[in-house]
């Protein structure tokens, strides 16, 4: 059962302190350099005079970002009441709610195009949040999403002689579905997300009427070798991330 009160706790616990990460280029790289260059290039053609929900918005920044794509509204969700205080305090000319991405009190149908950042992996079933996401969204609108890469989530650096390899990996079971920890930041250790294969993803967003138009495994910028050589690396031998274009069709 998804741990949506585990999630919620350390994000409101460490609202301050995950804004200010989300702040600082140094350490927000994965986001900056590997991850939302692809949102981007999915969302800025698509997003003028559109009604648009960021779904799972964190502390606003990225949502902020889009208002220049001029939407017709921009509204932003998430589950942790500390971010969206922060998000209404700094981003005060879009409208931000509290509340349950599976479970929201938008109308049938409200939205033209809906997206989500690393938001998809906290749910360890994917049908009802994907059965909303439908619920919400115009017939023939479309999902844009991102979430850790199945395959990095079941990969760990090999061990030789008590020292992880630079670039060794062992392959654990895929297709074992269940939650796994891991660190977000220097102080949210303990994060539980859950590890879905590739045929859960689709199957679930077809069983919610959509259609995958597009799927993109992340690769770095390459400005990211600059800040740091050894996380270019990484995310150039594996891919963080999926960034997935769905639309609906029923």
């Amino acid at each position: 059962m998804t741990d949506t009160k585990h999630t919620k706790r350390e994000y409101d616990k460490f609202a301050k302190e995950y804004h200010e990460h989300l702040l600082n280029p140094e350490r927000n790289k994965w986001h900056k350099h590997v991850e939302k260059p692809y949102l981007l290039k999915l969302l800025k053609d698509k997003i003028k005079n559109k009604t648009v929900l960021d779904l799972g918005c964190d502390s606003g920044i990225f949502t902020k970002d889009l208002l220049k794509f001029k939407p017709k509204k921009l509204i932003g969700l998430d589950l942790s009441e500390g971010l969206i205080n922060i998000a209404k305090r700094e981003y005060p000319s879009i409208e931000f709610y509290q509340g349950d991405a599976k479970k929201t009190n938008f109308g049938k149908q409200e939205f033209d195009l809906i997206f989500s950042s690393l938001m998809v992996h906290y749910f360890d079933n994917l049908l009802p949040l994907f059965k909303e996401v439908s619920r919400i969204l115009k017939t023939k609108g479309e999902f844009i999403f991102s979430m850790h890469h199945p395959v990095m989530e079941v990969t760990s650096r090999l061990e030789i002689d008590g020292k992880k390899h630079k670039s060794k990996l062992i392959l654990q079971n895929y297709f074992k579905e269940e939650k796994y920890s891991w660190k977000l930041g220097e102080k949210m250790k303990n994060m539980i997300a859950y590890h879905h294969t590739f045929e859960t993803i689709i199957n679930s967003l077809a069983k919610t009427g959509f259609i995958v138009e597009e799927l993109f495994e992340t690769r770095p910028k390459k400005v990211l070798e600059k800040i740091s050589e050894k996380d270019y690396e990484r995310s150039n031998n594996k891919p963080s991330f999926i960034v997935v274009k769905a639309r609906k069709v029923r």
